[in-house]
């Protein structure tokens, strides 16, 4: 086991500095890690530019993958395993007989068009699911990590699934897309689980 230090600038003028994280025995080699739920503060807040790209970070997009592929899951989102780093894991043939994981560090939506309902989950929010209006086709780029810019376009439930990440980067959760009555009803539902599962 190792721990890593990462440092990287912070432009919240409320933070300005260098933000480091260590994680001390946290993230072995092909290691499942544990996925916040949406109680956890972190995942409230608008993560961060990743600075470097670089062995350790390789490592931990290796670790989301084997957790995204265990949960299972479409999509994970670096906060949701409490880094607040602009990063996420997504499965690109989701809507394929072949699985396809890729990591997109920096990502930035550069188009969308269209608006469809569909159904969204979270891992975060487990056993909750809710229909949420999204954009029907978006153009997203961002790194991969060779460092080289990528660029994706998306329809469909592909092109859902990253907006749903990309909310994740700025402390959005898919409910928040609902009216409040409909949000505090899903609000009720998940706490309710959560003391059931603490008694």
């Amino acid at each position: 086991l190792w721990w890593v230090a990462i440092s990287f600038f912070c432009t919240d003028t409320a933070t300005a500095g260098i933000y480091t994280l260590s994680l001390h025995d946290a993230l072995p080699i092909l290691a499942l890690l544990t996925i916040k739920n949406c109680l956890d503060p972190v995942l409230r807040k608008t993560c961060l530019p990743i600075e470097n790209i670089d062995g350790e970070l390789v490592i931990l997009a290796e670790n989301m993958v084997e957790t995204i592929l265990a949960a299972p899951g479409v999509g994970l989102a670096a906060n949701q395993i409490g880094l607040p780093w602009r990063m996420f894991v997504i499965n690109i043939g989701v809507e394929t007989d072949k699985e396809n994981l890729v990591t997109v560090i920096n990502p930035e939506i550069t188009a969308m068009e269209g608006s469809e309902l569909g159904e969204e989950g979270c891992l975060s929010i487990p056993d909750v699911a809710a229909e949420i209006k999204r954009a029907s086709q978006i153009e997203i780029k961002g790194y991969d990590l060779d460092g080289n810019e990528v660029r994706y376009e998306a329809q469909g439930y592909l092109a859902r699934a990253f907006q749903h990440e990309m909310d994740h980067l700025n402390g959005i959760l898919f409910w928040d897309n609902l009216g409040k009555m409909k949000r505090d009803i899903l609000k009720r539902k998940f706490k309710k689980k959560i003391k059931e599962q603490d008694a």
